[in-house]
């Protein structure tokens, strides 16, 4: 059929009949409406009313990557809303995975850092309560029947928030065949969402960019994948973004300690100081697991500018009465990194910067401020590509590692990405923010000189900060901190959130190495918020994440035996390598239909599996429920082969852990509620032949 593309791997037409579309003057125009003939073997050209339309299909790592172009001909300026590269949608367009995709898994990733990510049934017909299972994902589609799996990636957010949606009821389908089709599967390219109030990323907004005449503008490209091979596939092409994203690399993955979930806004210096002082004393196991020349990090959250949050006027309150360079001097002492929070691109309404310079904000449709919606009190939002706002940011980051900060926490960064007034009109959100996050990394690690300072993304869509940052939060918070008469209190924890944490870390540990570290929040011991065993979960997940190891509790004042949790050799020992993946993670989707944070999954995958390079198998098997369980662990599962291993015990007290003896092909646990068991899985030595 003319204006479409079908996509072949080995003998599966995968993709059928595809088409795509551009959005000009608020109307869209399919490949297939208006097809033209193109030089190009594999390229769709159409016309696209007044402009035309170029879709490229290039081979690329085993699959087919797809960007189009747009070209304005005439002698008068267009206006574009948005792509779509791919639409598979009515007639006979079709994607077919696997064989049975009314069994089939779907990855949900969400747009910013703190958006739900985890499993759910692809099969709208699989449902538990009212609600349809969430049918869209942000930058990465991932549909996994069995061992096949199809996955679209963008390989670079340069300039749009991409969006890919699907249908499928397997009782939708007519005929006497079996429902093998996918009738459904659309990738948007838009602007970048505004959150909700309600602590969620909202729809994409639509774009007004200026097409001038004898000008155009290209699509962010979009890679094609299947497999044969499971989750490899989903692997393979983030690691390809990774690539085309210029994705950073630091020589070691920061652990340390974090203010925030203990201290909360009423931080002072002293905190920081005795924490310091604790880390080097009494936390030499910690130490000891860093490398490579980067140190231990203290890292300083939020609360130290003038109270309460004003943020955007970045100096010290009076509780930090020295100023910043002598706190980072006596961090320095204990021979520790240390490191800062920022809001970077949020001014609140009542700070100083947001009455002197309220041209600098963002504008909404009236004219006013843009008043960030995801927060109770009113933060407006810096215009990232204003040149003083640019000087602005130079100065002050420069000031901030000129102190002597080596490790940044970038928060909230989702709203410089809004689209809003701006200086530039013809920048897009995506644009903005990847412009003011290239001046704060420029100012912090200049050009032509080593990487020394440690970029931290938070609150930030993920794609679009690629290649500018180390590292990315991949969930929400794991706690609240609590105050009272400006004093901290005992932070509010529980079981929910570490399981909310395990689920957003097993849909995006694909993205660790790949795209960035991944930090999936601090872990913490505090009692009687968490049992012994709730303490052991939370901290084996982040130390099995291949991610930022960071601390969150009051350390001086926690009991003895929760200290010891923190400060087990042989899990600490884990911190910094591969990321653990769950065992027949697609085969887990989450039946209830929530897509928020804070839902707590029902399903999770009980076995979390490392495979070094040494042969040794680092094995975490969870109980996440509320009942103990049995569970026979399958050597097979764990290690990819059977056979007969020596077994030992991480979570042990003793140093390098608890010997379980050799074991073949099976070991039989008992796992207590919301617990998790460690253990190291050695291959025995291969008898010697008679």
């Amino acid at each position: 059929m003319a204006g479409t593309f079908s996509v072949v791997a080995g003998d599966r037409t995968v993709v059928r009949r595809a088409a795509c579309a551009v959005k000009l003057n608020g109307e869209w125009y399919a490949s297939t409406a208006t097809p033209l003939p193109h030089p190009e073997p594999v390229a769709l050209h159409w016309q696209a009313g007044p402009a035309l339309a170029t879709a490229r299909l290039i081979p690329h790592e085993g699959g087919v990557v797809i960007e189009c172009e747009l070209n304005n001909p005439g002698e008068a300026p267009l206006t574009f809303n948005g792509w779509r590269p791919i639409v598979i949608e009515g007639g006979s367009a079709a994607l077919q995975v696997g064989d049975e995709p009314w069994r089939a898994s779907a990855l949900i990733n969400g747009y910013q850092s703190w958006d739900y990510a985890g499993i759910h049934p692809l099969d709208e017909a699989i449902t538990e309560g009212d609600r349809k299972p969430t049918a869209a994902s942000w930058w990465t589609a991932a549909i996994c029947d069995g061992e096949a799996m199809f996955v679209a990636q963008v390989l670079r957010a340069s300039r749009f928030a991409t969006v890919f949606r699907w249908h499928y009821h397997r009782d939708e389908h007519t005929g006497d065949s079996l429902p093998t089709d996918i009738p459904t599967f659309v990738a948007e390219q838009h602007g970048s969402p505004l959150s909700e109030p309600e602590q969620r990323s909202g729809l994409p907004q639509e774009l007004r960019l200026e097409v001038g005449p004898q000008t155009g503008l290209v699509s962010d490209p979009i890679l094609l994948l299947y497999g044969e091979d499971g989750t490899a596939t989903l692997r393979k092409a983030l690691t390809a973004a990774g690539h085309a994203a210029g994705a950073l690399s630091f020589p070691t993955v920061p652990r340390g300690w974090c203010s925030w979930y203990h201290l909360g806004l009423a931080v002072t210096e002293s905190d920081i100081t005795r924490h310091a002082a604790f880390l080097a004393k009494r936390m030499p196991e910690l130490v000891k697991t860093s490398a490579n020349g980067f140190r231990p990090v203290i890292q300083l959250d939020d609360g130290w500018m003038p109270r309460w949050q004003r943020w955007g006027d970045w100096v010290a309150n009076e509780f930090f009465a020295a100023g910043l360079h002598a706190l980072a001097t006596r961090v320095h002492r204990h021979r520790l990194e240390v490191g800062i929070w920022l809001a970077p691109f949020h001014v609140a309404a009542d700070s100083k910067l947001a009455q002197t310079h309220p041209e600098w904000l963002l504008r909404a449709n009236d004219g006013t401020p843009l008043v960030d919606p995801r927060l109770s009190r009113a933060y407006h939002i810096l215009a990232p590509t204003h040149p003083q706002v640019q000087k602005f940011l130079d100065e002050l980051f420069r000031g901030l590692r000129k102190d002597g900060f080596s490790y940044f926490k970038l928060d909230f960064l989702y709203g410089a990405a809004y689209e809003a007034g701006r200086y530039d009109p013809e920048v897009t959100g995506t644009q903005a923010l990847r412009s003011g996050l290239k001046r704060i990394f420029d100012a912090v690690n200049p050009p032509g000189k080593p990487e020394t300072a440690y970029l931290l993304a938070c609150g930030a869509p993920m794609m679009p900060v690629a290649g500018l940052v180390h590292g990315a939060r991949t969930g929400g918070d794991v706690g609240i901190p609590q105050m009272e008469d400006g004093k901290a209190t005992a932070p509010q924890l529980g079981f929910p959130l570490i399981l909310s944490m395990a689920r957003n870390q097993a849909a995006r540990l694909f993205l660790d190495r790949s795209l960035f570290a991944v930090d999936v929040d601090v872990a913490m011991a505090a009692a009687p918020q968490l049992t012994p065993h709730e303490a052991q979960v939370m901290i084996t997940v982040a130390a099995l994440s291949g991610g930022i190891f960071m601390l969150g509790d009051d350390l001086e004042t926690l009991p003895a035996d929760r200290l010891a949790l923190l400060r087990n050799p042989n899990v600490l020992g884990l911190v910094g390598g591969p990321a653990a993946e769950p065992v027949h993670l697609f085969s887990a989707p989450e039946r209830e239909a929530h897509d928020h944070w804070f839902a707590s999954p029902q399903e999770l995958p009980p076995l979390w599996v490392r495979r070094d390079a040494d042969g040794t198998t680092i094995a975490a098997v969870y109980n996440w429920s509320d009942a103990a369980k049995p569970y026979r662990l399958h050597f097979g599962e764990a290690t990819g082969a059977g056979g007969t291993f020596t077994i030992t015990d991480l979570w042990s007290t003793r140093r390098g852990g608890r010997g379980l003896g050799v074991k073949t092909d099976t070991l039989r646990l008992t796992l207590p509620p919301h617990s998790v068991r460690l253990l190291k899985m050695k291959p025995t030595a291969a008898p010697a032949p008679a």
